[in-house]
């Protein structure tokens, strides 16, 4: 039998149909997907350090302060018979003899030097020339420095030593040093010793004193050089 070319192309649409129907009616599946749950990432706590406060260091007020006054001398002062810069707070330059000192809330520090080989002394408020100056004599005896408290009786001597006039030896330290120029003497008293021997010092008070330097070790010898000058403790 002949199926003309419509009949074979309706029947073809037909079957198209029926395919359709049978691909439709098949169960679809319409739960949702599956998921993996996601564990969330540990949140990590940083505690910032603990930084002390800061204390600003306490502010001088102007004004305030000491008096700008001549500073008392270091306990670690030594008298070695060696002139150190800023060992001492005063100088006096007098020619060839100079004076160093400073002094303590009890005691004077002084040094005194001479271009010479032989003795260096220095003594205080001297009254007519040497009279009734209190005084303290360094020579060099064997190498070794030698200072002695003394007491001036005459213009001109004697001066023998307080002990041997009744009063007492009141130099609490010394020493001495000699080199191809110069011979250095260091010592330190109270600036009032309470001996009647002694002329009492005062800081700040200005004092008169009096200085001379032998030739020689020789503590009779006389004086190749003498003069006055001012100190003030």
């Amino acid at each position: 039998m002949r199926i003309r070319p419509m009949m074979r192309a309706l029947l073809a649409g037909l079957a198209l149909i029926a395919l359709a129907g049978v691909a439709c009616s098949a169960p679809v599946d319409t739960a949702p997907p599956a998921t993996t749950p996601t564990t969330p990432a540990p949140t990590q706590h940083t505690t910032p350090p603990t930084v002390p406060p800061t204390t600003a260091p306490p502010v001088e007020e102007p004004g305030n302060g000491p008096p700008t006054t001549t500073p008392p001398a270091s306990d670690e002062w030594i008298p070695d018979g060696v002139v150190t810069p800023g060992e001492y707070a005063n100088e006096q330059d007098l020619g060839r003899f100079r004076v160093f000192w400073s002094s303590t809330q009890d005691t004077i520090r002084i040094a005194m030097q001479a271009d010479a080989q032989g003795w260096v002394a220095i003594g205080f408020q001297p009254g007519r020339r040497m009279l009734n100056a209190d005084m303290v004599f360094g020579m060099m005896v064997d190498g070794e420095a030698v200072v002695v408290d003394q007491y001036s009786t005459g213009d001109f001597g004697p001066h023998s030593a307080d002990v041997q006039q009744g009063g007492t030896d009141d130099i609490l330290a010394f020493g001495g040093s000699r080199t191809d120029s110069t011979t250095t003497f260091e010592f330190e008293r109270r600036l009032d010793t309470g001996d009647p021997l002694d002329h009492p010092l005062q800081r700040g008070v200005p004092i008169q004193i009096i200085w001379a330097y032998g030739s020689s070790d020789n503590p009779v010898a006389p004086h190749v050089n003498r003069g006055y000058g001012e100190i003030v403790p």
